[in-house]
Parts: structure tokens; sequence; C-alpha cells
């Protein structure tokens, strides 16, 4: 617990710190700095409560948690590493569009209905604050001279095409998918369970610790993915001397690995 607690603070700290301080040399290089930080920070605060989940016992929880913390790495490495300030402008701009697109849906089912009249109103209400993000998002290009996101710049339709360009789509399944059992809270655990009512208490205390090795070893993993994406964006400004970052990841990978026979992980 404490070599991932540690390396999430110093990574954070040092992200913080260096993006903090810049002094933007363009109008688009100060949306996209401010921008980075916040995303950076909102993951921190999901990194953070994944950890808190685990110590205090509750491991599906934390992998749930992690699996939040890896996406938003992965897409904030996507916008630090291959994306520009138009990158970032696609990215906001497609969560705005497709909220915009389930209120349109929404209107649709509730037409005809006894409601529709009061639910409409509240739809209005929601389509009005969508509208002034688009409004706020075209003002940014404006005074930001921002182009619209073009070939390369465009965002990933997906998360597994962003796993992709990144030249990381095994770590998609790898770690990604792995974590996905807890957070859609699929029939794994549940078909575990009930495989191990019929076992002896010992082997099924020994499941229980194989289970707990695993939810630890993969906060370890999904730590190192955030150590990554904080790196992802100094490199991003130019920031040279990383060794700080880079001893953390080692860290964190070294705890991975030794977990890994505990936690069930097949040597090869």
């Amino acid at each position: 617990m404490k070599v991932a607690v540690e390396a999430i603070y110093e990574a954070q700290g040092i992200g913080f710190e260096f993006l903090s301080e810049l002094e933007p040399p363009t109008p688009k290089d100060g949306f996209r700095i401010h921008s980075l930080l916040n995303l950076m920070s909102r993951n921190y605060e999901h990194a953070q409560a994944m950890l808190v989940a685990l110590a205090t016992g509750s491991p599906a929880s934390c992998e749930a948690l992690g699996r939040t913390v890896v996406e938003g790495a992965v897409n904030l490495m996507y916008l630090a590493t291959l994306g520009d300030a138009s990158t970032l402008v696609a990215f906001l701009d497609s969560w705005v569009r497709e909220h915009d697109k389930k209120l349109a849906e929404w209107r649709k089912r509730v037409q005809g209905s006894e409601d529709a009249d009061q639910i409409g109103k509240m739809i209005a209400e929601r389509k009005g604050l969508v509208d002034g993000y688009l409004n706020y998002l075209s003002l940014i290009q404006t005074q930001c001279q921002i182009e619209d996101a073009q070939g390369a710049n465009i965002w990933p339709s997906t998360l597994l095409k962003r796993f992709e360009q990144l030249g990381r789509q095994t770590d998609y399944y790898e770690s990604y998918h792995r974590l996905s059992g807890a957070s859609h809270i699929t029939g794994e655990d549940t078909l575990n369970f009930l495989m191990s009512l019929s076992l002896e208490d010992e082997y099924r205390q020994k499941i229980g610790a194989e289970a707990w090795a695993y939810s630890t070893m993969m906060s370890r993993l999904v730590c190192k993915f955030f150590v990554e994406a904080v790196a992802a964006c100094v490199i991003a400004y130019n920031r040279s001397a990383n060794e700080d970052l880079q001893a953390l990841r080692r860290e964190l990978a070294e705890g991975v690995r030794e977990l890994a026979v505990a936690a069930g992980v097949p040597q090869v």
C-alpha cells in the first residue's frame, strides 16, 4: 500500500508544480495547460479513493475505481502525447454533443406520456446548459485561435482506439478489461463464490488470499498508469529531467512483480 500511496502523491506534486509554474507561450497553450491540470487532478482524486477502498477492506470497489483511473490516464496520455489544443476541444465537444444527443432521445421517448410537459421542462433546462457549453467551447476556439481537429488530431471515438494509437493495445486487455468485473458487476465473482461453496475452509481462504493479492497488485498497476500520465503531461511541455517519475514507475512495476505469484498470475 505504501509504495502506491507515495508514488501517486509524489507524481501529482511533480506534475502540478511543473505545469502550474509554466508561462503559456500562447492562449491555446494556456487553455491546454489548465485543462491537463484539471484532468490530472481529477484522476488523482480517483486514484486516492481507489487506495482508500483497498485499505478499508473493499477490494472490489478498489478495482472499479482503478478502471476509471486507467481510462483517465490513457485519455491524458493521448491528449498530451498525440493531441494538441484542437484535440482537446474535440475531446470536450464529444461529451457535449453526446449529452445533447441523449437529451433529444429522452424527449422523443416521453412524447405523448402524461408526464411529457413536466419532463420536457427539465430537458429544456438541461438543454440550455448544454448549449451554454457549446457556446463556451466556440468562444474558446475563437479567442485562443484553435483550429477544428482534423486528421490525426481528431479525438478517437473509443477507448480501445486510444490504447491502439498509443501502442498499448495489450494493456487494454491485460489491465483495463481485467478490471471490468468489478465495475460492471459481472458474473465472474459470483461464479467464483458459487464454486467455492463446496470447498473446505482452507481452500476458500486460499482463494480469498489470492483475490486480495490480485486487487493489491492491480492497484499498483493502476498507479503506474497514473504516473505515466503525469509524465506524458510534463514531457509535452519539455520537462527533460524525469528521473524522479521514472523511479516512481520502476518502484510500482517492481511492486506488481512482487505480488504476481500470490495474485495467481501465470508464470511463463
